[in-house]
């Protein structure tokens, strides 16, 4: 656990968590200055942008207010040029045989229910091993 920068309470280090949970952190440290944009002067759906574009850095100084427009933005220039990286999402999805077997028995086709969540966010590569280990316990069972 380390202190935060921003003055919140102890917490994980920044690789222990999701990208998910570093936007979260940057929400609880509010940036210095007034509450408007830094690109366009807006003071409307704003959020918290990191300058240097890592989000492991909750410096208050690396902390500022963007506008969502201006936030896209400068996100894909920064992607242009190859700075800053990816966000990676955080949906596991199916962790064992176990789980997806009982989110396939809860789902419902067409239906938004939590079985269903759980099917689809589960990698391809995990549904199709899920896949071939129900029909090898299947063959085993003669059916």
């Amino acid at each position: 656990m380390t202190a935060p920068a921003c003055g919140l309470r102890w917490r994980k280090r920044g690789e222990q968590i999701t990208d998910r949970a570093h936007r979260y952190r940057a929400q609880q440290c509010i940036p210095r200055g007034p509450r408007r944009c830094a690109l366009c002067g807006s003071r409307r759906f704003l959020v918290i942008d990191h300058r240097d574009g890592d989000e492991h850095n909750d410096a208050p100084g690396n902390l500022r207010w963007l506008c969502k427009g201006c936030n896209t933005r400068l996100g894909l220039a920064m992607a242009r040029a190859g700075e800053g990286r990816r966000t990676r999402q955080f949906n596991p999805g199916a962790e064992t045989l176990a789980q997806y077997v009982q989110a396939a028995v809860e789902h419902r086709r067409g239906e938004h229910d939590p079985g269903g969540l759980v099917i689809h966010e589960t990698p391809p590569e995990r549904r199709s091993k899920f896949a071939k280990e129900i029909w090898r316990r299947r063959r085993a069972h003669g059916k």
